[in-house]
């Protein structure tokens, strides 16, 4: 929601993120006030994904690397006084 507000089963407020459940069916949504929101869909990716805490990885070891390097790069960083 970006601003105002929606109602429904459960009301969603200003600056909330609904996520719905996967499916064809239409969306329908009643304001209770002026409202602003931002819907966004996309295709489901095809392959599992492994969520980390800042990212998305398709593996176990894909997310292990991943966090790895940031660790890495953060170090770096230190040590060269640029964080």
């Amino acid at each position: 929601m970006h601003t105002g507000a929606l109602v429904g089963p459960e009301p969603i407020a200003q600056g909330e993120l609904a996520v719905f459940a996967e499916g064809d069916g239409a969306l329908h949504f009643e304001a209770s006030v002026a409202t602003d929101l931002i819907v966004g869909s996309a295709v489901k990716h095809p392959h599992a994904l492994v969520l980390g805490r800042y990212s998305v990885h398709t593996s176990p070891a894909a997310l292990r690397e991943g966090e790895a390097n940031i660790v890495r790069l953060g170090r770096e960083l230190r040590a060269q006084g640029r964080l």
